[in-house]
């Protein structure tokens, strides 16, 4: 005996319905054992796999697992998790809440398709020195000193070392040590580095980014919302206040992704966090869940 499982995969965060990073979409997970998602992310073997079943707190509890190890949030995949309810036709454009890891989140779909999600007010925590980062990207000091801003670790769900780099260039010839950072994030309790380089200022795009996981099996991601938001926060502080950003990523992987982000303030604290995107048509996955696997 085996039980059908209704899994999608959507890539989220497209530019003009291109490109995007995969994300896994298991609509009916609940009955699932952690240890049956566990396999079945690492499975599937996208960097994140949502998992959708029923919450008494929210519309719905969302569980978010790498091929390695469940995660507390991910930006992404919840664009392709409320993206595929709403193109599958489970949802319609609205409000909804979401129960995850972080705690309960806002999302809202548009009727165009386009997912805003709340994510965890920001929390900045510890600066690391150029000479200690910069190794584990190929760098020089300089090439980060340059920028005048810090590296910092920051979470909005989940913790990512910020790197700021003074050259776009710089930026995209990046070889990252993934032996020697996925040490480093363990040692220091973070999930990723997110290094970014600021465009001209006539440009749309705020900034262009790359992200660094392979702690959590993810050598390099196309599209990451967590650190969008983690990002939009770091230059709310360390930019001068300014709330509206379009950060492009995923260039290197051939996989050019736009990331929305938005941040709200109040007497200079941050109040809000906002990331948004789009997604393409979810693809259906036959996928059987074998009884002797239970």
């Amino acid at each position: 005996m085996s039980d059908i499982l209704e899994v999608y995969v959507t890539n989220a965060f497209v530019a003009d319905n291109q490109g995007g990073n995969p994300a896994g979409v298991v609509i009916n997970g609940d009955g699932l054992t952690v240890e049956q998602m566990q396999s079945i992310a690492a499975e599937l073997g996208y960097s994140e796999t949502a998992f959708i079943s029923p919450s008494k707190k929210a519309d719905y509890r969302v569980r978010f697992f790498t091929p390695t190890e469940e995660v507390d949030f991910c930006g992404h995949a919840t664009v392709g998790t409320f993206s595929t309810l709403l193109k599958t036709g489970k949802i319609e454009p609205g409000e909804y809440k979401q129960e995850t890891g972080a705690g309960v989140l806002g999302v809202s779909v548009t009727s165009e398709g386009r997912i805003n999600m709340e994510q965890v007010l920001p929390e900045f925590g510890q600066t690391f020195s150029e000479e200690d980062i910069a190794p584990l990207l190929g760098l020089l000091a300089e090439d980060i000193l340059a920028t005048g801003m810090p590296i910092k670790a920051v979470s909005t769900g989940l913790w990512d070392i910020i790197v700021p780099v003074d050259d776009e260039a710089k930026l995209l010839a990046i070889e990252p040590d993934q032996k020697a950072i996925a040490a480093f994030n363990r040692k220091t309790n973070t999930g990723a580095i997110h290094a970014f380089a600021m465009t001209p200022t006539e440009s749309d795009i705020s900034a262009r980014c790359r992200n660094f996981a392979p702690a959590l099996g993810i050598d390099e991601e196309s599209a990451t919302g967590s650190a969008a938001g983690a990002l939009a926060s770091y230059l709310h502080v360390y930019q001068g206040g300014k709330y509206r950003y379009l950060f492009e990523q995923g260039e290197v992987l051939n996989k050019r992704s736009l990331l929305w982000a938005s941040v709200e303030s109040d007497n200079d604290e941050i109040s809000a966090v906002f990331v948004g995107g789009s997604s393409d048509k979810p693809i259906r996955i036959p996928y059987r869940l074998e009884a002797e696997a239970v």
